[in-house]
């Protein structure tokens, strides 16, 4: 897995809502392994040297809120994130990491190229792709959505409808790894697939990337060790974490589960959900859905299979 070179280092790039989480949490119980929690969307949420107009401000305030800077200090594990910028993390991933043989970073595709920010990926990486279903992302995050309006937790006026667009980038990244040939084979993975088989899924994406697999892969040990105690993560996004609740059904997970068999289509539960938001936000997921399914479609016919 790891040579005289230094460890094998791989991204997974994906969306929200496509189980990516839990995707990170399998692959850091892999020996050896040095596992970063989405260090370009997290440090754009919270570092003073980096604006992504999307999620500084609202993330930001969700930090003060809940205790802010004084609370961050007395987070043992992380790294503070305020000071931190892409030329760091870009210096950071492309180390040496001495005694690891694998370095696994996950992070969403819009988190670099939404400011075009192509120059801050790290060389030295072998780049592999989480897809969904938009139908399916689009219900997650009505769910996701819901929850927050409920407990009032966290709002995020600057999430207008030009800009919900997932697919749309982690297509056009994987589109640019190509043409740059900074990947000559990149790894997709539906991840509604993988939870249907994972023993099979998980056991081909390990052959892909060069890494052995085993069954053990398959369970993991429930609870949020992982970000307080494994990864390299924010303090800031330990803490938002914690007190919102983000994650919490990935981090009480102990495996890959398959979803309940329910068709794509709109149903009378989706038309539910949609009642239950306002309007125009209800417009906004079905335009993303419509706008999205040709990105996705693109990226399904690539992915990997069983057969390939």
């Amino acid at each position: 897995m790891a040579g005289e070179a230094g460890p094998l280092k791989v991204f997974l790039w994906s969306c929200p809502r496509t189980v990516s989480t839990s995707f990170l949490k399998c692959m850091t119980y892999v020996p050896d392994t040095v596992a970063w929690h989405e260090p370009y969307l997290q440090i754009g949420k919270f570092s003073y040297q980096v604006e992504d107009p999307m999620f500084s401000e609202p993330y930001r305030e969700l930090a003060e809120k809940h205790g802010g800077a004084s609370e961050v200090a007395k987070i043992e594990s992380g790294y503070d994130a305020s000071d931190k910028d892409f030329d760091w993390l870009k210096e950071q991933l492309e180390g040496d990491f001495p005694g690891k043989k694998m370095v696994f970073v996950k992070d969403m595709g819009a988190s670099i190229l939404r400011e075009s920010r192509h120059d801050k990926i790290p060389k030295g990486f072998r780049h592999t792709f989480l897809i969904r279903n938009p139908n399916k992302i689009m219900k997650s995050q009505l769910k996701g959505f819901m929850k927050a309006q409920k407990t009032g937790s966290f709002k995020n006026p600057k999430l207008t409808p030009d800009k919900i667009r997932p697919v749309q980038y982690l297509n056009e990244l994987w589109k640019y790894m190509k043409a740059e040939g900074l990947e000559s084979r990149p790894v997709i993975i539906d991840i509604d697939e993988l939870l249907g088989n994972p023993k099979e899924m998980l056991e081909a994406y390990c052959k892909e990337i060069g890494i052995p697999f085993t069954e053990d892969l398959l369970t993991w040990p429930a609870g949020d060790d992982v970000m307080t105690k494994i990864w390299m993560v924010p303090k800031q996004t330990i803490l938002t974490y914690r007190a919102v609740g983000v994650h919490d059904g990935t981090f009480a997970s102990t495996g890959f589960h398959k979803p309940p068999t329910t068709t794509v289509d709109s149903s009378s539960a989706e038309d539910e959900l949609m009642k239950q938001i306002p309007p125009i936000l209800a417009q906004v997921f079905k335009g993303m859905v419509d706008r999205e399914y040709t990105y996705y479609e693109e990226l399904y016919a690539e992915r990997l299979t069983l057969n390939k």
